[in-house]
Parts: structure tokens; C-alpha cells; sequence
């Protein structure tokens, strides 16, 4: 991807920066910090497309009342998160954060300034989001970095959605697309934030919100001015042994791909509660509803989920997470790292 096309939209203060940012893609971060906490982290809905992109690549803002799609994937993190604040106690801390983003002084450690941005960041999304919002979210989350290809050095966490909202694989994002706008808004009046970043941080504290694990998310990434190529995302009626090879592309292992597959538990496509992101997602496949005949349970699941449970491979992660939520929530926010990291182009100092 030609480096003119990236714009950074990245700042470290609230205050006026002196020198000049450099970008290199796929830099990994040296540190990061945890959504869902001002915690230091010591030690990183994908959304099948229902069929080939072929539509135009402009961006489209169309308003949506219809709730986010389930066609396409969803994952999440380690460690329960706790209750989260009311909408005025949020508007409250984020007035508090920008307070101190004007009071940060120049000489703090960037691990300290990096925990007081996120903080902002955190506080300007809990404002728009809710439980009922959290499945849109985090399909929006997969549907940017999905399109990562290691082989061709493209896509990934950068963006791009913005361009692409009128794609196929894409609809019900609009509505998604406009909270995620609206909070933007509010946070840029403090600090500049990427698209990139902003929605990389929603789709953790869409996770710790309905219970799953806090995530850590690294700040940085860089935005890109154009769409990115099309057809990337996997297609809802793929085989295990496809889907595999799809995510390996992407730099996923088997692994990798059923943990961030329990993203679907969130949504309404029958993996328990549309509300609530815990293991039900495994224990629901390995009951194959969909062989009884008739009825509401044919419904459960993407064909992409049912195919998971028929390949061997898959079907030994399965019955781990299915039998340990905590070895979900552990590998579910390993792979979300590394998937809001895919691709992404760093801003440096």
C-alpha cells in the first residue's frame, strides 16, 4: 500500500506537537494498555461476507434502522470484566479526562501520557455504547481488519470501513458507522483519533461491556484515504478446510480461527443471550441444533459456524472452550490483538 495514502490522525498530547511522525506498517507495539481499565499490560464480528464484493468502493453513510448484521464474525478477550457506568457518570469521567489531558505535563512517561489518551478514547465510546450495540461493533471491528493479506502486504486494521459501507458484505454497518461518528466527534475535540484506533478500542469495550474479557489495545494506527481491494472477507458458506487456508492467509492458525469464531456468541443468530459475550458459542455447536427438523433451532449459526464442528481440528478447540470459558477468554484476546494489530500502520516519534 503506497505510503502516500496514509494520513495520521495520531496524536500523543491534547497539546501543540512539535516533530515530525514517521509510519512504517506492521510495527509492532512495544507496549500496550488494557480497555476496560487504566491497567499496564505487561506481557494482542470477523464477518463472513455473504457473498464477492463487487459494488462500488465509495463511501456510503445510509441511514440504518435495522439491527447489526450476525452475517459476519465477532471475538473478544481474557478475564471478566467488571459492571460498567451509567451514561451520566460517563459523561462525567470524560469531562474529568479532558481536564487532565490539558493538565498532563510534557515530561510524563509515555506509558502514563498512552494510559491517559486511552482513557479518553474509552470514556468518549461508553457514551454511545450499549449492550444492544456491542454485536454491530464489533462486526465492524472484523469487517476493517478482515481484509488483511500477508501475501500481498494489504488490508488490515487502517480504517478503511469508511470507504466501504456500501459493499455488500458491509450492510447494516452505516448505523454502527454513525455511534462510532458521533463519539469521534466528542473525542476529537480533546485529542485527534484515528478511525482505525477508535474502532480498534470499541471493539474491546463492546466485549468487556457484555462480560467478556478486558482486551489490551495499543494506540497508533494510521489511516488510510481509500477503500481496500475487495473480496477479502471469507464467505459465510465456506468449509472448515477453506476457512482455514482463508485465515491462514491472514496469518491465523486453526487455533485462532475457532477462538475468534466465539465472537459469534454475541448477535442473533442463537449462540445463547444476543447480549452477553461468554463460551455458549461452543457449547451450542457441539449440540448441532440445526439437525433437528423443523423448527427455530434450524436457524442457529452461519453454515461457516456448523462447518467448524465437522473438521477434527476445529473440533478439539471446540470442546476446550466449550468446557473452559476462561481458555476462551484467554485465547480470544490473544487473537484479537493480533487482529486489530494485522496490517496496521504505526505511527512513530
Amino acid at each position: 500500500m503506497a505510503m502516500s495514502t496514509v494520513t495520521s490522525v495520531h496524536h500523543y498530547q491534547l497539546s501543540t506537537i512539535v516533530g515530525k511522525k514517521s509510519s512504517r506498517r506492521g510495527r509492532n507495539p512495544s507496549s500496550s494498555v488494557t480497555c476496560g481499565s487504566l491497567t499496564k499490560e505487561e506481557d494482542q464480528p470477523f464477518s463472513f461476507s455473504t457473498s464477492p464484493s463487487s459494488s462500488s468502493s465509495s463511501s456510503s453513510i445510509i441511514s440504518s434502522t435495522e439491527e447489526p448484521s450476525s452475517q459476519s464474525w465477532a471475538p473478544i478477550f481474557d478475564a471478566a470484566a467488571g459492571s460498567r457506568s451509567s451514561a451520566s457518570h460517563g459523561r462525567r469521567g470524560f469531562a474529568l479526562a479532558t481536564a487532565i489531558s490539558v493538565m498532563i505535563p510534557l515530561h510524563w512517561p509515555a506509558d502514563m501520557v498512552a494510559a491517559g489518551e486511552l482513557s479518553i478514547i474509552q470514556d468518549g465510546v461508553r457514551n454511545v455504547l450499549s449492550k444492544a450495540k456491542a454485536a454491530g461493533v464489533l462486526r465492524m471491528v472484523f469487517h476493517d481488519a478482515g481484509t488483511f493479506d500477508m501475501d500481498e502486504n494489504s488490508g488490515g486494521m487502517n480504517g478503511s470501513i469508511v470507504y466501504e459501507l456500501d459493499r455488500p458484505e458491509n450492510i447494516g454497518l452505516s448505523k454502527t458507522f454513525k455511534i462510532l461518528e458521533k463519539a469521534k466527534r466528542e473525542i476529537d475535540k480533546i485529542q485527534q483519533v484515528s478511525w482505525a484506533d477508535l474502532i480498534a478500542v470499541a471493539g474491546a469495550e463492546a466485549v468487556a461491556l457484555c462480560g467478556g474479557p478486558n482486551i489490551p489495545v495499543q494506540l497508533g494506527r494510521l489511516d488510510v484515504s481509500i477503500p481496500d481491494p475487495q473480496g477479502k472477507l471469507p464467505l459465510e458458506s465456506l468449509d472448515a478446510p477453506s476457512l482455514k487456508k482463508i485465515f491462514l492467509k491472514k496469518g491465523f492458525s486453526t487455533q485462532e480461527l475457532v477462538a475468534l469464531s466465539g465472537a459469534h456468541t454475541l448477535g442473533s443468530k442463537g449462540f445463547g443471550s444476543p447480549i452477553v459475550f461468554d463460551n455458549s458459542y461452543y457449547k451450542i455447536l457441539l449440540e448441532k441444533p440445526w439437525t433437528s427438523p423443523g423448527g427455530m433451532s434450524a436457524m442457529v449459526g452461519l453454515p461457516s459456524d456448523r462447518a467448524l464442528v465437522d473438521d477434527d481440528e476445529c473440533l478439539r478447540w471446540i470442546e476446550t472452550y466449550a468446557g473452559d470459558e476462561m481458555q476462551f477468554f484467554h485465547d480470544f484476546r490473544n487473537a484479537y490483538v493480533k487482529l486489530v494489530n494485522s496490517g496496521a500502520v504505526w505511527a512513530t516519534t
